[in-house]
This record gives structure tokens, sequence and C-alpha cells, in this order.
């Protein structure tokens, strides 16, 4: 019975949602807040976050990857330092550090694989996480571009989970907001 009533209201939503979408202008949909999902898989977090921003795949690209803008729209986020790279631009190793809430100081060595302008993908190499993964897709639109995150990650202390999903949706949120923002006002490199 449960099972049904759920299955009614995911589908009651989806209707709900797409009648309220149809009848909106492209600039519109860009600045509906982000979709996030935050699943817990064992002691690892899996997200997935959706939105549609009116800055260009250059735009959102040029922010997205510059090193010395992360802390502009990372939450928490202290430094980012490249420490390795392709000299034609195909990857990186960069480390990076940051100060969440309630939490000690975090360092990770990220290697990133470009596909520019359309994404990347990274992995942790080394640092103070257990796992970290994930890729950042930009798909060009009528108006603006379509983001999409996927990460994977475990931290090497646990929290309860309603405090890492709370405070990871949160911090996707106010990231999405602040990556729009700096990357409407960007020039594309």
């Amino acid at each position: 019975m449960k099972r049904a009533q759920s299955r009614f209201m995911t589908v009651s939503r989806f209707f709900f949602l797409t009648l309220l979408t149809l009848g909106l202008s492209p600039e519109a949909l860009a600045q509906m807040p982000p979709q996030v999902s935050v699943r817990e898989e064992g002691s690892a977090w899996r997200i997935d976050v959706q939105a549609t921003m009116t800055a260009s795949q250059r735009q959102i690209w040029s922010v997205l990857t510059n090193c010395a803008r992360a802390k502009d729209f990372i939450p928490h986020f202290e430094t980012c330092r490249v420490a390795d790279k392709d000299p034609a631009g195909r990857w990186d190793v960069r480390e990076n550090i940051s100060n969440p809430p309630f939490l000690p100081r975090i360092r990770t060595m990220i290697r990133s694989d470009y596909r520019s302008p359309q994404g990347f993908t990274y992995k942790l190499v080394s640092g103070d996480l257990k796992r970290s993964e994930g890729s950042w897709e930009l798909i060009p639109q009528a108006a603006g571009t379509r983001v999409h995150y996927k990460a994977l990650f475990e931290p090497q202390v646990s929290a309860p989970s309603f405090m890492m999903v709370s405070a990871i949706k949160s911090d996707l949120s106010e990231m999405f907001s602040r990556l729009e923002r700096l990357s409407a006002s960007s020039k594309p490199d």
C-alpha cells in the first residue's frame, strides 16, 4: 500500500512540475533552483545535481575550470593549487583545501580529465577522503546551458545521515547559485 502511494506521489509530482514548466520561458526555467539528489550508499554519498543556467557553455567552463575562482563558488573552499598539468590542457592534478563547519579541514589531490568545453571527470589521487570521484557535463541549450554534476564521495569521518544530506543539499544549491552568477558575468576563455 505504501509503495503504491509513494509511486502515485512521484507520478503526481512529475505531472505537476511538467504542467508548471510548460508555461515558463527558457529564461524562467534557467532561474529555477537546481534539482539535487543525495543518496547514502554504505559510508559513501552519491550526488546528482542538474540545473539550467543562462550563461553559455564557454562562460560556465571558464569559471568551473579556473582554480583561482574555485573559492568564489564552492562553499567552505579555501585554496586550489595546480600541482601538475598536461601542457596541452587535457588534464591536471590540483591540491584543494576546504574547511566545512563542524569537521576538520580537508585536503585532497584531485586529477581532472578535460573535454573542453563539454565537461570533465575527476578522481581522488590522495588526501583526507576515502573516495571522491565525479563528473561535470555542460550541454548547450536554446537559452543557456544544462549543467549536470555527478559525484560519489566517502569521508574519513561519519556524521548522522540527516545532517549530511542537509549540509550537502544546502552547499550544492549555494554552489550552483554562485556558479550561475559568476558565469553570467564572466567572459569566456
